[in-house]
């Protein structure tokens, strides 16, 4: 339970007004039955219930009123009880009246209050002088018992009083010593919770190092098996093939055999054919030789066939002399047959003679005109002769010369026949060499053979180790799971003991609001931007529409783990983009959630938050709530703890190309620095991108 002056102050206030209650109540029946026998007048019973419950009313209006931790109700409570019991003490009988005073004083202990409880028993010791000054001179009791009950009566409350004091002194000395005591230990607890607040923070912060390594080792035997799997199946395609190689190299061993045998017979064969060419060379000058003699036949022919010409030129003549000849005769017989008609009878052998004439003559004529078209058609077949003659003269001609070119190429042949006789005497030795080649190849095979069966029992044994790594890594990731549990549930305890909250918040804290139902779930980023009495005041990015009483939920990321706050009351304050948080409640703890990473192999730029320093690496994964990059500079060594910026390169999601980052790790891989950061708040929308490949199955995660 917690301490709160005003709530004790309360329950003494009401504690005091029930025994003045009860105490007035049993005071009223018994002077009411001192009336009843006669002992009082009723006018003074009146002013007595007057005196005694006036004042109790009064107390307890002014508890109702101003409230019940009032501290003004003691004093109500002394003054009108003491007006009552001085009233009391003047009027009755009873030589223990002064006692009544002690129940309630008895009460003012309650209040702890020394000079209070002085101030009351200097009052209470004046009530009873007055009441033995007004029993002295009014009522005349000063007989010598009741001067002794007088100095009994100042005696006893004058001891009382000292002794309220004296236990109040005492109360006050020890609640004094055991208050020390309590912040002595309070502070050596408090010392106790921060220290265990950083230890679990530093625990926390080892454990996610632990687990993102954990994770990433998980990753890599995952990635090692399933290479030793290939590796495996590989092995024995290799061993297969390694054994169908060394046939293989046998087959050629044999082939490369017969190839050089193949090789003595072609350099014969070529040296051979060299010969023949010498002779197709000889061949072929007598072949130009005898092309020559053609040409000259085909001259000859030529003047045989212009002389042929010129013959048939003549002949042609002498028919035309025939066909003139053959015209006077038909003439002459024509005039013949007029002059035997004129003869008449005498005439008539002469016409038969001139008939035969003319009829030799139309004959001869007819001859004649066959010999004109034989000749026209020798004519005709004469000129294409001529031209056939003209173009084989040309052909030959042609012929000739590519005669003469090809004598000249297979001269050359047999130059290259004889050069390449040469070579291949040279690939004739290259082939015997490359015989003792293969035949130390198929011994290398045998011992690649051997290697590989080795390799592969190697490998069987590491495919082992490697998944005897991974349950490993598996039952360490669930030990370690259960530790975050436990650190957890120890952060919301210290949470919930007050131990964490408000005090924690620094300016720069990465914060969100979520706006309740209403208002479709709206979720607004920003950052803490200072802290005030009982809340603080936010950066957000947007404008939030909010009324007067708009309640939200309300995330700040601090370190590992999440302060949340519900039901808190957010306002607007005029300025843009800032707002007040009222907060009026312990906040609930929560570890950052994990998430799966995907394996990147982006360049990035890496600059220096403190120093403005700019380094060069690759991405190596990232997360909604972290990333990891790999450099070859050693700065990062000693980095943890550095805040970073890092701009990615072709990053899938170009708005969170740019990310803020926290140096938690850095591992050494001969040379190689493996840099672990955390995000300052987590990412959704990295996280719903990777969320999204992970469902498609379009990459493999950690």
């Amino acid at each position: 339970m917690n301490y709160d002056e005003k709530e004790f102050q309360a329950k003494a206030n009401i504690k005091a007004r029930r025994i003045w209650l009860v105490f007035a109540i049993l005071l009223s029946a018994n002077y009411g039955t001192d009336m009843s026998n006669g002992l009082y007048p009723a006018n003074q019973y009146v002013i007595f219930l007057l005196l005694c419950w006036i004042p109790f009313f009064a107390g307890d209006i002014l508890l109702r009123v101003k409230g019940k931790a009032d501290d003004r109700y003691r004093f109500d409570l002394v003054i009108g009880y003491g007006i009552f019991y001085t009233f009391l003490l003047c009027t009755t009988e009873s030589p223990i009246a002064f006692t009544y005073i002690l129940p309630v004083v008895s009460l003012l202990v309650l209040y702890k209050n020394q000079r209070f409880m002085i101030g009351c028993g200097i009052a209470n010791t004046i009530s009873i002088i007055i009441s033995i000054v007004y029993r002295l001179m009014v009522l005349g009791c000063n007989s010598a018992s009741d001067m002794k009950n007088y100095q009994l009566q100042v005696s006893c409350i004058i001891l009382c009083y000292i002794g309220y004091v004296m236990s109040i002194h005492h109360l006050v000395e020890s609640d004094g010593a055991l208050t020390d005591s309590i912040k002595a230990d309070l502070s050596r607890v408090i010392t106790t919770v921060e220290q265990v607040k950083t230890a679990s923070n530093t625990i926390m912060d080892g454990i996610t190092v632990v687990r993102e390594l954990a994770t990433e080792n998980k990753h890599g035997s995952d990635v090692v098996v399933q290479g030793m799997d290939k590796l495996s199946d590989n092995n024995e395609q290799l061993q297969d093939r390694t054994s169908s190689s060394q046939e293989m190299t046998t087959d050629i061993s044999s082939q490369v055999e017969n190839v050089a045998s193949l090789i003595n017979n072609m350099v014969e064969l070529t040296a051979e054919s060299g010969r023949h060419a010498q002779d197709s060379s000889v061949d072929l000058e007598s072949l130009v030789q005898t092309v020559g003699t053609m040409s000259e036949l085909s001259t000859e022919v030529e003047h045989i066939l212009e002389a042929f010409k010129n013959e048939f030129e003549t002949v042609k003549q002498e028919t035309g002399t025939i066909d003139n000849i053959s015209s006077q005769t038909n003439l002459l017989a024509l005039n013949a047959s007029i002059e035997a008609a004129r003869a008449g009878e005498a005439g008539k052998g002469f016409s038969v003679v001139a008939e035969q004439i003319r009829t030799l003559s139309t004959e001869t004529k007819e001859s004649s005109g066959q010999i004109t078209e034989a000749l026209a058609r020798l004519d005709e077949i004469s000129g294409k002769m001529t031209s056939s003659i003209e173009e084989t003269l040309r052909l030959i001609q042609l012929t000739l010369e590519k005669v003469t070119q090809t004598g000249e190429n297979v001269s050359k042949i047999t130059a290259d026949s004889a050069q390449l006789g040469e070579h291949i005497q040279v690939i004739d030795t290259a082939m015997k060499e490359v015989e003792t080649s293969n035949q130390q190849l198929v011994t290398n095979m045998e011992q690649v053979a051997s290697i590989v069966d080795i390799v592969g029992a190697c490998i069987l044994d590491s495919d082992e180790i490697s998944k005897r790594m991974l349950s490993k890594y598996e039952e360490s990731a669930t030990n370690i799971d259960n530790i975050e549990d436990v650190i957890q549930k120890l952060m919301c305890e210290l949470g919930i003991g007050g131990f964490m909250g408000l005090d924690d918040l620094v300016p720069g804290m990465k914060a969100k609001i979520i706006l309740e139902t209403g208002h479709g779930g709206l979720e607004f980023h920003g950052e803490v931007q200072s802290l005030l009495e009982a809340g603080l005041m936010l950066s957000l990015h947007g404008r939030l529409e909010l009324t007067a009483k708009t309640e939200c939920q309300l995330q700040v990321t601090v370190g590992n783990v999440l302060y949340c706050w519900k039901n808190v009351l957010i306002r607007d304050t005029k300025t843009a983009g800032t707002y007040e948080v009222v907060l009026n409640s312990r906040p609930q703890i929560q570890n950052r959630r994990k998430y799966p990473r995907m394996d990147l192999t982006n360049p990035c730029t890496i600059k220096i938050a403190e120093t403005g320093e700019v380094f060069h690496g690759k991405l190596d994964n990232i997360s909604a709530n972290g990333f990891a990059f790999v450099t070859k500079d050693a700065y990062f060594v000693q980095a943890k703890g550095k805040n970073i910026t890092i701009s990615i390169e072709n990053f899938p999601i170009p708005s969170q190309a740019e990310l803020d980052g926290h140096v938690i790790r850095c591992s050494d891989d001969d040379g190689t620095y493996i840099v672990g950061c955390q995000l300052p708040e987590d990412n959704n929308e990295i996280r719903v991108y990777i969320e999204k490949l992970l469902a498609r199955g379009a990459q493999k995660f950690c």
